[in-house]
């Protein structure tokens, strides 16, 4: 315990009995002047024995002075007998000057007393308050003050306060650094105005106006012009007011820290994103962004456009309303899966569009990271893949088709060279007759390779079989009938057939006089077209005596191919061909 050796006063104590067995009225005005000082008083004689106490020090001590004085003080105060206290006393008594310090209690455990003791005539006197509430509110306010210049040192701000009276502003070292100022620098309020910024000191003063008059903090982040080198320094100031007991503000406090470095980070970030909308909404095919947590929270223009809804409407989950619900198990499956994992992921879905098509779309989704590498959701993309997947299904049947087609069409070029030679023709003719009619069989694989082999039109079709025996100046022969598509094998075998026909007509029927005419018509019949070959204006016309080739592709190749034999009707008036083609579905 430290002492502190002060004056020498000396303060006389006048026996209270004055010997005649009445009360001496100077010490009873002494007691009663003791007894109404808040501070504890005793005194002690130079053998250590009480020779009194005030009501405070009673109180203190849980005793009644009746009962103790004349005692020695080290018996009724025991444990002070080793304590600073007591060391306290002995140094007084010995050295015969005054001295204070501060010193458990030895009457109250716990308890801190702020001890004056003094020599008196024959003794010493002692005066004690008790002290612990306040030194241990002291003490909360030294701990806390502490912590907030620790946590003030750690959050980089600076304090400040501002007296309205004065005008005067006090700054700490970090918010006399924050504006270029010397740490010991007191400025005005009014010339810490000018160190605002133009554009923003309205701003500030109107949010520093409302925070006092309407008794509440203030938060505001404005620009200042730095002291010194007057460098341009943003920074954020927090501020409530203080008031006097009437009410009338008396100034505020604050504090304000520089973050310039903040602002320069958010613009970046918030260029970065407008610079990422920006190419979002250039891209084509529909993307979008996910949070950590999963829902989505940005799509782009071409995702808006494609579903044909606002894009506030396309955030959090919505998109799951979109899904086909035979594919929204695996997609929710293989999205939770990379979740899992925080890996890329690729699938395909049906989505319903805009028009209300299902469309399968190929989605891709990729995880994005932060700088410190934290997951913050995905990135994902869709193509539509609806065409792909379309066009792969035709390439395959078409493959298949294209074996098929292979293996009938050499089959009938087998049977046309066969039936040809087999007509005994000079060889001559022979090759001739085998030439038109594999040229036929190579106009119907042209129109057929044009459609990609899903049907043909069967105008087209008879045009470009008719087309040799034609004259382009002066029509004999003319095609009437609506769109119809008839299948690439009824296709093939109507070709042939009609080649035949003309090649017929030509040698022996209506072509082959100047005045000769033949008429092709067809219409829709259920599922199936009909068509007419009518010839008119030849020679007359008699059954043949034999079947060449043409007879028999008529009576037994459309039957193989079409399912029915053509009706040939051998009419004076010219020959008359009926044929029955199965109907192919629309391009």
């Amino acid at each position: 315990m430290s002492v502190t050796v002060v004056g020498d006063p000396s303060l006389g104590m006048p026996p209270v009995d004055n010997g005649s067995g009445v009360a001496d009225p100077i010490a009873r005005r002494r007691e009663e002047i003791l007894d109404g000082v808040a501070e504890g008083v005793f005194s002690l004689d130079a053998q250590w024995r009480l020779t009194d106490c005030n009501r405070a020090a009673e109180a203190h001590a849980g005793i009644k002075r009746e009962e103790v004085l004349g005692k020695i003080y080290w018996e009724v105060a025991q444990a002070a007998a080793d304590s600073s206290l007591g060391a306290l006393l002995r140094e007084v008594m010995a050295t015969r000057r005054p001295a204070q310090a501060e010193a458990p209690s030895a009457m109250k455990p716990g308890a801190v007393l702020a001890v004056r003791a003094f020599p008196l005539s024959d003794g010493i006197c002692v005066t004690f308050r008790d002290v612990t509430e306040s030194r241990a509110a002291a003490r909360r306010e030294r701990d806390q003050a502490e912590r907030l210049e620790l946590v003030l040192a750690a959050s980089g701000l600076g304090d400040w306060s501002w007296d309205a009276a004065s005008d005067l502003m006090t700054l700490s070292p970090k918010a006399a650094a924050v504006h270029g100022l010397p740490p010991t620098t007191t400025p005005t309020w009014a010339e810490m105005q000018q160190s605002l910024h133009p554009d923003d000191r309205p701003r500030v003063l109107e949010a520093v106006a409302k925070a006092i008059a309407r008794k509440a903090p203030c938060v505001v982040e404005y620009r200042i012009r730095r002291a010194g080198d007057g460098a341009e320094v943003w920074v954020m100031a927090r501020a409530h007011g203080v008031y006097a007991p009437d009410g009338r503000p008396a100034g505020m406090l604050g504090v304000i820290g520089d973050v310039s470095a903040a602002k320069a980070q958010e613009l970046m970030a918030r260029e970065s994103e407008a610079r990422f909308r920006i190419m979002a909404d250039c891209t084509p095919a529909p993307a979008w962004v996910t949070s950590a947590a999963g829902p989505i929270e940005f799509v782009n223009q071409a995702m808006a456009e494609w579903v044909g809804r606002p894009r506030e409407e396309l955030m959090g989950d919505a998109w799951l309303t979109l899904l086909h619900p035979d594919d929204l198990p695996k997609i929710v499956e293989a999205r939770a899966a990379a979740r899992r994992d925080l890996i890329s992921y690729v699938c395909e879905a049906r989505f319903r569009r805009w028009d209300g098509a299902w469309r399968t779309m190929q989605v891709s989704a990729k995880p994005r990271v932060d700088d410190a590498g934290m997951f913050q959701g995905y990135v994902g993309l869709a193509m539509d893949v609806s065409d792909i997947r379309a066009a792969e299904i035709r390439q395959k049947l078409l493959i298949n088709e294209l074996n098929h087609r292979v293996k009938n069409t050499l089959a009938t070029v087998q049977s046309i060279a066969h039936q040809t030679l087999r007509e005994a023709a000079p060889g001559r003719e022979a090759r001739e007759r085998l030439t038109e009619r594999l040229l036929a069989l190579s106009a119907a694989h042209n129109v057929l390779t044009r459609e990609n082999w899903e049907g043909a039109e069967l105008a087209e079709i008879a045009a470009e079989a008719i087309r040799p025996y034609d004259d382009a100046k002066a029509r004999r022969i003319t095609l009437d009938g609506p769109e119809a598509r008839i299948a690439p094998s009824a296709a093939l075998a109507l070709s042939m057939a009609l080649h035949e026909l003309a090649t017929n007509a030509l040698k022996y029927g209506a072509l082959s006089q100047a005045r000769g005419r033949v008429a092709i018509r067809w219409v829709p019949e259920g599922g199936t077209i009909a068509l007419e070959w009518r010839e008119t204006g030849g020679p007359k016309v008699a059954a043949p005596a034999r079947r060449g080739f043409g007879s028999r592709l008529l009576s037994q190749g459309l039957a193989a191919e079409l399912g029915a034999k053509a009706e040939v009707l051998y009419e004076p008036e010219g020959l008359i061909c009926r044929i029955r083609a199965p109907a192919a579905g629309p391009n």
